[in-house]
């Protein structure tokens, strides 16, 4: 290989590592919802590549345990979830295509409220990442019944009401 072409492969090996490949992207402005109901957060790819292949993480700033949701290898992979969002959490597969990787977050919680992160790598671990705010409004107020029956507390929830 001649000094000129061995430089050209150089430099295209270098740009290919540094290019921006793509974006992610998200709302700048905080999403307020009401506890208990469910709320999207935003996250997409610009431009729109799928997103199928790539690992999709997201995540609670400030946190101890910060996972919130994972897939990687085409499927989810919520083994280290934090216990709050199980069962809490889906991101909408025929979208990832389109590089949408939104994130539903159902019965919200007012401990929801706080920073997400949204980071997405592809194969090359090429990655980038968005922030966004959640403001979570109003509490869950619940009543329960307490039942003693031989010799064992039951508590029972009466109903649930939402306050704001």
């Amino acid at each position: 290989m001649n000094k000129t072409l061995f430089h050209y492969y150089l430099i295209m090996c270098c740009l290919f590592f540094i290019t921006e490949r793509f974006k992610v992207v998200g709302p700048a402005a905080p999403l307020v919802a009401v506890a208990g109901e469910d709320l999207i957060l935003p996250c997409s790819l610009q431009p729109s590549i799928s997103a199928e292949g790539m690992m999709v993480e997201w995540y609670r700033l400030h946190e101890t345990d910060p996972l919130v949701h994972l897939y990687i290898n085409s499927a989810d992979r919520n083994g280290e979830q934090m216990e709050t969002y199980r069962g809490r959490t889906a991101l909408f597969k025929e979208e990832l295509k389109k590089g949408n990787a939104s994130l539903k977050l159902s019965a919200l919680q007012p401990s929801d409220d706080g920073a997400y992160t949204c980071l997405i790598r592809d194969v090359d671990f090429y990655l980038d990442d968005v922030t966004l705010y959640v403001e979570v409004k109003g509490k869950i107020k619940s009543q329960y019944q307490f039942i003693i029956t031989n010799d064992v507390l039951i508590l029972k929830l009466i109903k649930a009401v939402q306050a704001l």
